[in-house]
């Protein structure tokens, strides 16, 4: 069980909290493009699919993953984040969360309308490395966005991640998906492999750390 998410993030990775866009504030990462040009159920199917592979790749020989989610909230916890757990679960992950650390975001926009901050909730829940939970994660990932069930509403980031390899992943919705490493040849083989569906954007950024 993590006692304490925000802590075994900052351990592995030096974040409190994972930042949005890890790409870019790793110093070695990998951007994936998840559904491409196609539209609807086959857009859908393609990000999970390619999600999938990656993630079998990336956690080939991790015995041991984290889940680590994030919901927002208000200072004090409301049935929103139960029932975002409960989501996960009914889409397949069924692993126990621990309990959550909660993360004042400073918002002043937010302070200045409501009266008060905006709080981010992280949970951890520490599973066997099997496909099918991760398969669930990466459901409620890529489906954020699109008109597909079941959904898990109310998640705002879904991380799974070896945290003794120091190796994580995020697909934030049916675009993209960010790998990140403690080293370029921890990556260099999945860079290899599924060259042809990294983000053209940052292609460039890519090939400069492992193009060698």
């Amino acid at each position: 069980m993590i006692s304490d998410p925000i802590k075994t993030i900052d351990t592995a990775f030096g974040w409190r909290g994972f930042p949005g866009g890890m790409f870019y504030h790793a110093p070695f990462g990998l951007r994936f493009e998840l559904g491409g040009e196609l539209e609807g159920t086959l857009r859908f199917l393609q990000a999970l699919d390619r999600a999938r592979t990656v993630a079998s790749s990336l956690f080939l020989d991790s015995d041991t993953l984290v889940a680590i989610v994030s919901v927002y909230g208000e200072k004090c916890a409301t049935r929103r984040q139960l029932a975002a757990i409960r989501q996960l679960e009914q889409i397949g992950f069924r692993h126990p969360f621990g309990t959550p650390a909660k993360v004042a975001e400073n918002d002043q926009d937010h302070i200045a309308e409501f009266g008060g901050d905006l709080y981010r909730y992280w949970y951890a829940a520490q599973f066997t490395n099997d496909e099918a939970s991760v398969t669930a994660l990466l459901w409620a990932s890529v489906a954020r966005e699109m008109d597909i069930r079941p959904k898990a509403r109310w998640i705002d980031t879904i991380h799974i991640a070896d945290i003794h390899k120091r190796l994580a992943l995020t697909a934030y919705d049916d675009r993209g998906m960010d790998v990140i490493g403690p080293t370029g040849s921890a990556l260099s083989s999945i860079y290899r492999e599924f060259n042809s569906w990294l983000l053209d954007y940052d292609r460039a950024e890519m090939d400069a750390k492992f193009a060698v």
